[in-house]
């Protein structure tokens, strides 16, 4: 049975619901996410189940098998879910980034020239994030600095990594996916 959920534009879809063939897919976002009931994006994603076996596995990729240390990786999706102004996808990473260890002064500077300013891989790696997801021009030389930091396969990884929680962010934005209870609202930066 599917659930409605208030103010969003598709229903939850439950496991018993989903067509037989994407039933294991719907447990393998439960399994890599370690997760007993599945969150509302991937439950509202679930409305094509080729859809959210498609693009689930991109997620568990970027977010669990890359190299990126986990607060980078979050300051990454925390920016991704500024520009975008995706309530859902900051609430979710604003509690992974305090799980993680995340810099409190970092996580204040999310959409701010500050945290651009950060020397290394946290002020590059959100430079980027911005930069891509406004989808502006990214420099030659920025391309080069990535590389440099993250080597070419950090580089495609965070590049898809972006990309991901920015499609995901306008599915989110699009269906209206609410927050689930106990999560924290964005400050988001003007």
């Amino acid at each position: 049975m599917s659930n409605e959920l208030p103010g969003a534009r598709l229903q939850r879809v439950e496991r018993e619901d989903c067509p037989p063939k994407y039933q294991s897919s719907y447990d393998e976002v439960l399994r890599t996410r370690g997760m007993d009931v599945m969150p509302n994006v991937f439950a509202l994603l679930a409305n094509s189940g080729g859809a959210m076996a498609a693009v689930c596995p991109v997620g568990a990729y970027v977010r669990y098998e890359t190299e990126f240390d986990d607060a980078l990786r979050e300051y990454v999706i925390l920016t991704v879910a500024q520009e975008l102004r995706c309530t859902y996808e900051w609430a979710h990473h604003q509690a992974v980034a305090a799980r993680v260890g995340a810099s409190p002064d970092l996580l204040q500077k999310i959409g701010t020239p500050e945290i651009e300013a950060e020397p290394g891989a946290v002020g590059l790696a959100t430079r980027y994030a911005r930069v891509l997801t406004r989808n502006d021009e990214v420099s030659d030389e920025m391309v080069a600095d990535l590389k440099d930091t993250f080597g070419t396969d950090g580089f495609v990884d965070l590049t898809v990594m972006i990309g991901y929680y920015g499609m995901l962010a306008r599915f989110i934005n699009t269906v209206r996916i609410p927050v689930e209870d106990g999560f924290e609202y964005p400050p988001f930066v003007v």
